[in-house]
């Protein structure tokens, strides 16, 4: 990432930790995959629609881009994007019929009843691993599913910390603790096939109503079903804002004020090299490319 500033704690060096992680010596990977789930907001309420579906491609590349190919993704949403990554092997599109909300008042019932959708499918097609509900805007790290499977077996993970970009002010900072209390896509949970709902209105009868709770409680939503979580503090997942499209910005929860002073981090320019390191903007690896941290990383 040549361009940024060496500071304390620079976005560089977080990435090489993350680099050092991966590549360790001595780590097996596990025999398990990831399922990610997303939840597309309707055009009749996105402000932009061309945006939307900008922002749509960037997670997905940020995906299929992934060193490791053991995941799959599934989109819900009413109107399918005209973008080339929904035609990709490793994409799956389910379109709902359900009424579509009117404003930001019924984005988080929406969100869920794609996410309960998407969870009858994985059942229906017999998935069993790890599931990560994950936002239309967001993006993941290219080693993160090589790197999951890396870790020691856990039934669910949570994102302590993780990146956020406020694409107005054109700033990144790591956000050191608590990325959980505000991001979405910031967990991810191990699910047998029998904890898949056998059809969207019967999600709550099973452990994946876990994903249907609120996120910043995500913690005690995983002790009460006793299982066992572990906290990861690496910056594995980036937290986009400011773009226009935020459910969280429309529903006044934030502003394109937001930056890295709102968390006591440092900031940093943002710049075609973050956009590169995460590969959002370059051809998608083939899906037959393969390369390849303790309780808390």
């Amino acid at each position: 990432m040549k361009g940024y500033e060496s500071r304390w704690p620079s976005i560089q060096q977080k990435m090489g930790q993350v680099e050092a992680h991966v590549s360790r010596k001595g780590a097996r990977k596990r025999n398990v995959s990831v399922a990610f789930g997303i939840s597309l907001k309707s055009k009749r309420v996105s402000r932009n629609w061309g945006r939307v579906q900008t922002n749509l491609a960037r997670t997905l590349r940020s995906i299929l881009n992934n060193t490791d190919s053991h995941y799959r993704v599934v989109v819900a949403g009413h109107e399918k994007p005209r973008i080339k990554e929904l035609k990709h092997r490793k994409v799956h599109w389910l379109s709902v019929k359900f009424k579509r909300p009117t404003g930001p008042g019924g984005f988080s019932r929406d969100k869920m009843r794609k996410r309960r959708v998407i969870g009858a499918y994985l059942r229906k097609v017999g998935y069993s691993g790890y599931f990560m509900p994950l936002d239309a805007d967001d993006w993941i790290h290219y080693r993160f599913v090589e790197l999951i499977r890396k870790l020691p077996k856990a039934d669910a993970f949570i994102f302590r910390s993780g990146l956020m970009i406020n694409v107005v002010r054109k700033e990144v900072w790591w956000r050191k603790d608590r990325f959980f209390i505000g991001c979405g896509s910031s967990a991810m949970h191990h699910f047998k096939t029998k904890d898949f709902p056998r059809k969207p209105n019967s999600s709550r009868k099973v452990a994946f109503g876990m994903v249907l709770k609120d996120h910043k409680k995500v913690s005690q939503h995983v002790t009460r079903r006793r299982r066992r979580y572990c906290m990861v503090e690496l910056p594995l997942i980036t937290w986009v804002l400011a773009h226009g499209d935020n459910n969280s910005m429309l529903k006044g929860k934030k502003d394109n004020s937001v930056s890295a002073e709102s968390y006591g981090s440092k900031g940093e320019r943002l710049d075609s090299s973050l956009y590169r390191y995460f590969k959002i903007r370059e051809r998608l690896r083939s899906s037959k490319h393969r390369r390849p941290y303790r309780r808390s990383l």
